[in-house]
């Protein structure tokens, strides 16, 4: 089901109305219900091949629990992390073996044959939001293992708190230490319940009214680039950088804002990325869930930058280029997360040239230079994360770059007023939530009426449709 389509609306609907009429624990039975109900929605045998994989999971940890020098340990992270290569990178491998060797056991016909006649089915389908789950849980699991997390929740508690439908799909990714202590107490205030009703109309305003209506203008572009000439290549570019903030943020929002309506906060997502002033600011401020999880358990593992200078680098490259490849099983994908992992390494450089740690703080214009370059590095980079291979991503950047010509694509004002709202709401991040916590109710549910009225009305006039969310291919 997705969030803006009606059948979702009524999903909702009866589970909000459900949620708060159950008391005591079987209001946790019946939200863990929901939330195996909306997977099962995508698909029944994934359904249970997902809670098979919590099962095992919470069982594991327990073990781990009680010893935690336990072969579970290490049976856990195999588990996890190969039942996620299995479904997610197993043809990006027999693609990559077939291109270095040429031999025909490794054909996508060979594996379609070999599948078929062993297994019944031709291919093997990618499981909704394996990305998100998998690292959710490997997360537990290792703060299980450090003697970072002693809850002991129960079977439905850990159940829910991977399952959890508003956040499931594509995040943000919880820790458990923002999750468990909050079923204890399930009793959400009049404000949090305010701020859940905006946050979920904001959420459509920013995927459907602004995302949805740019996908079908750029994505022609990145996916030919060399019939549009080079100011539709860039404009393209910079079009995506709109869409990708207000589609992910987007779905950020609407899943804050259902989890605060059911009574769990969620962990913010985004915060005002746009405006950072370096590329190592960006990250402290883009997917925050997924590069605190980087950071936790892969860069300071390696040893961060508690090493030698040019072995920090390493860490950080390393690091950001397995992010990357996170995100999808292409040569695309590394690319890109190399680049923002060679780029963090050249900003640290750079500051210890000049001894100056901050470099874009201070004075005013080195702000606005530092969020001009953060952002235009940003856009640059997007040809990789957004083009179907390297070839298309190259052609884009060598089209822009040099001017081209060839087609022009229509209606470039909408990527330009696109732009401006979306650093609009950029900006907005950087003030407190609406309605404000000093309001009075009357005035709080004024404003809440008039912006609901005001986003459904657009939605009437500018919904194109609907796409799917970005995130959702992770």
């Amino acid at each position: 089901m997705k969030f803006t389509s009606l059948s979702f609306l009524l999903f909702f609907l009866v589970v909000y109305g459900l949620h708060w009429m159950i008391r005591g624990k079987f209001r946790l039975v019946f939200l863990f219900c929901a939330s195996f109900l909306f997977y099962a929605a995508w698909s029944i045998p994934f359904a249970f091949h997902f809670l098979v994989l919590v099962i095992i999971n919470h069982l594991m940890n327990q073990q781990i629990l009680k010893n935690r020098t336990s072969i579970w340990y290490p049976i856990s992270l195999f588990l996890n992390f190969g039942n996620l290569f299995l479904f997610k990178y197993f043809y990006f491998l027999w693609s990559t073996l077939f291109q270095l060797t040429g031999s025909l056991w490794f054909t996508t016909e060979s594996v379609q044959s070999f599948l078929t006649s062993q297994f019944g089915f031709e291919s093997i389908t990618l499981p909704l939001a394996i990305s998100f789950y998998t690292f959710q849980m490997v997360a537990y699991t290792i703060d299980v293992k450090r003697g970072n997390a002693n809850e002991n929740p129960n079977f439905l508690q850990f159940g829910l708190f991977i399952f959890f439908f508003p956040q499931l799909v594509a995040g943000p990714i919880v820790r458990h230490g923002e999750f468990f202590y909050q079923l204890e107490v399930w009793n959400a205030k009049k404000e949090q319940l305010f701020e859940g009703y905006y946050l979920v109309f904001l959420g459509l305003f920013k995927k459907v009214v602004i995302a949805d209506n740019l996908s079908p203008i750029i994505e022609p572009v990145f996916q030919n680039p060399e019939m549009y000439d080079g100011l539709s290549n860039t404009m393209a570019m910079f079009g995506y950088a709109a869409r990708v903030f207000c589609d992910f943020s987007g779905y950020t929002d609407l899943a804050r804002g259902l989890g605060k309506l059911l009574g769990i906060n969620l962990p913010e997502n985004f915060h005002a990325p746009y405006l950072s002033s370096s590329v190592r600011e960006l990250w402290t401020r883009w997917h925050m869930t997924l590069a605190t999880w980087i950071k936790d358990y892969i860069y300071f593992p390696l040893g961060g930058s508690r090493v030698s200078e040019w072995r920090g680098y390493f860490n950080l490259i390393i690091t950001f280029t397995l992010a990357g490849f996170w995100h999808g099983a292409n040569f695309t994908f590394i690319i890109w997360g190399f680049l923002h992992g060679f780029m963090l390494s050249l900003e640290r450089k750079v500051e210890i040239l000049l001894n100056q740690p901050k470099v874009a703080n201070g004075k005013r214009w080195k702000k606005i230079t530092g969020t001009i370059y953060t952002f235009l590095f940003f856009v640059l980079t997007i040809p990789f994360f957004n083009a179907p291979s390297v070839k298309n991503a190259i052609e884009m950047l060598y089209r822009s770059m040099v001017l081209s010509s060839g087609e022009r694509i229509g209606q470039l004002e909408k990527i330009g007023y696109a732009l401006l709202l979306t650093f609009l709401l950029n900006y907005l991040q950087t003030k407190p939530s609406f309605p404000r916590e000093n309001w009075s109710t009357k005035l709080s549910l004024g404003f809440l009426f008039l912006f609901s009225f005001v986003i459904t009305v657009l939605l009437g006039y500018l919904a194109p449709g609907g796409t799917e969310f970005i995130y959702f291919q992770f």
